[in-house]
């Protein structure tokens, strides 16, 4: 799950380095991930450019370009301040799809990762990207 680690106790901060890649554009902050074999962040994008970089265990992402938007049955954005508020998440199934729920699916193109202890990937905005751990597993985002 993410956490404000970085916010909560600020000296973990000192241990990470934000990358250079980041001065690429305006560096928006830093995440913790924290979770357990099996936990899953839904296929959804974020607004900004993201670095994934996998400090501890495996995780399995999937990755589709923002040109495969029209196949992924994406969530209008609502009011309030839950999950779909941001219009930025879709609710199928990547790993098990209905394909009779969702059926353009099948059109949707996609790239497989596999991320590892010392791995850091590149994530453009507006690219969709589902994540499955692996094993227990820690991993930190620097959003730019």
């Amino acid at each position: 799950a993410q956490h404000g680690l970085f916010e909560q106790v600020p000296r973990l901060a000192n241990d990470i380095a934000v990358p250079e890649y980041c001065a690429c554009g305006d560096f928006a902050g830093a995440n913790a991930w924290f979770g357990t074999a099996g936990t899953v962040t839904p296929l959804h994008h974020d607004s900004q450019d993201n670095l994934l970089a996998q400090v501890v265990g495996y995780k399995y992402i999937r990755l589709y370009d923002h040109l495969q938007t029209r196949f992924l049955y994406v969530s209008k954005g609502g009011r309030g301040e839950g999950i779909s508020a941001q219009g930025n998440i879709s609710p199928v199934n990547c790993e098990a799809p209905d394909h009779h729920a969702h059926p353009l699916l099948r059109e949707a193109k996609y790239k497989e990762v596999l991320l590892g202890p010392g791995d850091m990937l590149f994530i453009p905005a507006r690219h969709w990207h589902y994540v499955r751990s692996l094993s227990p597993s820690f991993s930190v985002n620097f959003w730019f």
